[in-house]
Order: structure tokens, then sequence, then C-alpha cells
């Protein structure tokens, strides 16, 4: 589809996920929404597909297919592979021109490193950019929720994503308190692959986990252990099986990392100031991030923190929003970003 060109056009957001990436464009909104996959031929070491074409790809691909991830942990994994798949997405999100995004804002996760945000800045600047503003994860999903980031009262936002978790505690533009946890969604779709091998002694791939979590996953015990038809491999004899696995199975098998996820969540309370944990008592927080989702999670983290939970409108689109949001807002911009020169 192509998009009519508009005074906007040039400015762009990235929410450059481990497991999605989303863009948006300046007066246009979301253009882009796809998996952060790249299907790459190996013996010609090219890449032959990105995005949903590389997803149609995962466990069935031929063997001289590899199907990764470029990003890791919500960094970059694959510098190539990375800068790859963004030029491919930029691509579509200009309605196919090969005319590159004079700016982009990028979210990051909160404890990146110095090495981490030059692979970034790496990355952006193949495809053409000039100048790339870093943003916080929690403070862009906290914008993008239309919190009060930059008012002296402090807002509580948990972000949980595909392969983070992060918890940020704003005010006045700026985090008060994070903690970054390398856990999400995809750790749980491995934990029930695992216990169902482990358990059942069958091997499921990666997209029928995801659809067990989605389907049974809860972050609390299951009022009714509801189950689900899946078909795998047996590990034992080698033959196609077919199996019912239940929602109890699938919550002990995700339980252990729902209960770091809610402990990273403690942590950040313990250690902010007194001041600032009446004001969270009074406004409690927001999730955001697609784990948002899991049945329950809201739940299990106002029983675990004592405070009131919300579930954002479009929770996997929150850090999006706010990034694009700041372009309105230069100088808020201005005081939460770190600005990169790239020219």
């Amino acid at each position: 589809m192509n998009f009519p060109m508009s005074p906007f056009t040039d400015d762009l957001a990235v929410d450059l996920g481990t497991v999605h990436t989303f863009i948006y464009g300046r007066g246009r909104g979301m253009i882009v929404n796809e998996p952060s996959l790249v299907a790459i031929d190996k013996v010609s070491n090219e890449v032959i597909a990105v995005g949903t074409e590389a997803l149609e790809m995962l466990g069935r691909s031929p063997e001289d297919v590899r199907v990764a991830y470029p990003m890791q942990d919500g960094v970059v994994a694959d510098s190539e592979l990375a800068q790859t798949m963004l030029k491919k997405f930029v691509r579509k999100a200009r309605g196919g021109r090969a005319v590159f995004s004079r700016r982009i804002i990028q979210a990051v996760p909160a404890d990146i490193t110095s090495v981490e945000r030059f692979a970034i800045r790496d990355v952006v600047k193949g495809i053409g950019a000039t100048r790339v503003y870093l943003v916080e994860e929690g403070l862009a999903a906290a914008i993008g929720v239309k919190l009060p980031a930059a008012e002296m009262t402090a807002s509580m936002v948990v972000d949980i994503g595909g392969a983070t978790t992060s918890t940020a505690v704003v005010a006045n533009a700026g985090i008060v308190e994070s903690e970054t946890l390398r856990l999400g969604g995809l750790d749980m779709d491995r934990a029930i692959t695992d216990y169902i091998k482990h358990e059942r002694h069958v091997l499921i791939g990666e997209r029928t986990a995801e659809r067990l979590k989605i389907v049974l996953g809860s972050a609390t015990d299951p009022i009714e252990d509801h189950k689900s038809a899946v078909k795998g491999q047996n590990v034992t004899e080698g033959g196609p099986e077919m199996i019912e696995v239940s929602a109890f199975e699938v919550h002990t098998a995700i339980e252990p990392i729902v209960k770091q996820m809610v402990e990273a969540v403690r942590t950040v309370l313990e250690r902010i100031p007194p001041e600032v944990a009446g004001d969270i008592h009074d406004t409690g927080l927001v999730l955001t991030g697609g784990m948002a989702l899991l049945a329950g999670m809201d739940a299990r983290m106002s029983q675990a923190t004592k405070l009131h939970v919300a579930v954002a409108e479009s929770p996997r689109q929150s850090v999006g929003r706010g990034l694009i949001a700041l372009y309105d807002q230069p100088l808020l911009l201005r005081r939460v970003a770190r600005n990169v020169e790239l020219a």
C-alpha cells in the first residue's frame, strides 16, 4: 500500500523488540507491525524473508534455511541482520519508496550499556537516518498510556514484552527508579516447551507453545483446568503424537517466570523514596507490553504489591505510541532522549 506524502513522513518512531517490531509515522500512526524475524539461506548466507514471511517458516523451514531473531533481550544480537530487517521494515513504512527517514526515535532498555547503545546507533545509521533519539522504554510506555511523566507526581509502569520486563517509576520527565529483567513472553514459550518435553515426553514447536500460553496460560492458579490438544513428536519413539495439555500444566510451566517478574516489581517498590511511594500508593501502576494480556497478570501484580493495577488499552502499542507522541512535544523530547548524531 502506498501512503500519500506529507510534511510529517520523514519522522519515524521505532519499537524494535526481540519478538515484534512496531514502526509509527508522525501524523500517520502505526504503519508497520511485524515479527522481528529473518530467514537466512545457509548456502548463500542471504536474507530471503523478514517479518511475517519469516515467521511462516519458523519450525517448518527446509534444512538449508535458518530462521533467527536479530534482537535478543531487547538489544541488538546481530547488527547485520538487524539492519537488513529494519531496512525492509522502513521501506514498507514509506510505501515501498527507497527514501530514508531523517529522524528516528528509538526505544531502548533502561539498563542498556554503551556497547549496546553503539550497536543500536550502527543499525539505525545503516538505514540512512541522520539523527536518532534514544528513549528508555519505561518513559516511552508512560507517555504512551498518557501518564503525567513530566509532572512531579510519580507514576509507575511495568512493560512486559517478548524478552524483557521493564519496571519504571517516572516523574519530572525522568526515571526515579527502574529495573529491567531479561525475561518475557519468549521465555514462557520455552518453559512450556521444556515442561511438555520432560513431563509428557513430547516435543512441540515454538508457535505451538505460544498458542498454549495464549489459550491456557494464567499468572494465577487456573479456576478451571481447561485443556487443548496439541501435536508434536514423541521424544522416545520418534513418531508424531497428539496429546491434551491442561491449563494447570501451562501454569506450572510459566509460574517460575511470572514469579520473577513480580519480584522485580516488588524490588523497585522497595527502593523508591517514601514520598514517591506515597504517590504510587495513590496512582497505582499500569501494565503494558504483550504479556500484560496474560490472564490474571493484573490480579497477580495487585495481590503482590497491594496496589491498584490497570492494563493499558492496546498494551503492545504503548511504547510506540509514546515515542511518536514525543515529536509533538519537542521540549519533553529534549528532556527524555539521548540525542545521537549520525551524519
